[in-house]
């Protein structure tokens, strides 16, 4: 078991190092914001026969015009916005290319799920693990509507429907979150929960076992479409005006359907990171 770094952090932090922290949570328009975070994180990988990762360097960019943004690999251009809801076209990486796609310059690509490598709990009645030559499969960009409903201070909800535009499986999800932000001690706490529905094409294109992909022999199944929770936890406390610790944790409870899959060793997987944050 690979358990998350802890980290105690005790520091006098003045009302004007609190100030600016409350204005990094806004981004200003035409500036882009760029940061780099040392620490502890990684990725659990719930796919059978397949490596954790683990970074200690976490970097982020964002920039947002008058129309158009791009946070990390996250791309989008805004409809409708103003204070109580918005409309976006928006894009990202399907995070499910991470996990068979995570050497080399897909590291940075896996920044927005980023985990701690918590072992999560067995399946007491899962399918006996199978033993499986290296599967590979190609990342795929999803891209769609999105949008979101301020319901009271600080508190979001948010829907989004995207569709494979990369031609890797022509499949699609449907999210659904809600989020809050809370000042917390000195610094700024958010939790988010959320649903993401994926279709079977984009399912059994990942989690699928091709009969040379497998060294014995496999009882036939069929996967459909999938249903994944997620509970995630954020908390950033300014150090200074550069300088802040942050702390991500997020946890994705997979559809039963898929975690009994022989391609699938959990029932679902940690993702975080914590450390240092320098802004530049």
């Amino acid at each position: 078991m690979i358990r998350l770094l802890g980290l105690l952090f005790f520091v006098c932090v003045s009302a004007s190092a609190q100030d600016e922290l409350k204005q990094q949570q806004l981004i200003k328009k035409s500036t882009l914001h760029a940061s780099i975070t040392l620490g502890y994180g990684g990725i659990q990988n719930p796919v059978a026969n397949s490596k954790n990762i683990t970074s200690v360097i976490l970097p982020n960019f964002a920039y947002y015009g008058d129309r158009w943004y791009v946070d990390d690999f996250a791309l989008g251009y805004s409809l409708i916005e103003n204070e109580r809801y918005y409309i976006d076209i928006a894009g990202r990486f399907n995070e499910d290319g991470f996990f068979f796609e995570l050497d080399g310059i897909n590291k940075l690509f896996a920044t927005s799920v980023m985990s701690d490598n918590l072992k999560a709990p067995t399946r007491p009645s899962a399918p006996a693990t199978v033993s499986l030559t290296p599967i590979e499969r190609d990342l795929s960009y999803l891209a769609g509507l999105s949008s979101g409903i301020k319901l009271f201070a600080d508190s979001w909800v948010e829907l989004a429907v995207l569709q494979d535009i990369t031609n890797v499986h022509n499949g699609h999800e449907v999210q659904l979150n809600g989020y809050k932000l809370l000042s917390v001690l000195g610094g700024m706490f958010g939790v988010e929960a959320g649903v993401n529905y994926k279709s079977s094409e984009l399912i059994k294109y990942y989690y699928t076992i091709a009969p040379t992909e497998a060294l014995s022999r496999l009882t036939k199944y069929e996967l459909q479409s999938a249903l994944n929770y997620h509970l995630k936890m954020a908390y950033e406390y300014p150090i200074s005006e550069q300088l802040s610790f942050d702390m991500k944790l997020k946890y994705t409870w997979l559809d039963s359907e898929l975690a009994n899959n022989p391609i699938i060793n959990e029932n679902g997987y940690f993702s975080g990171f914590i450390g240092v944050t320098y802004h530049f």
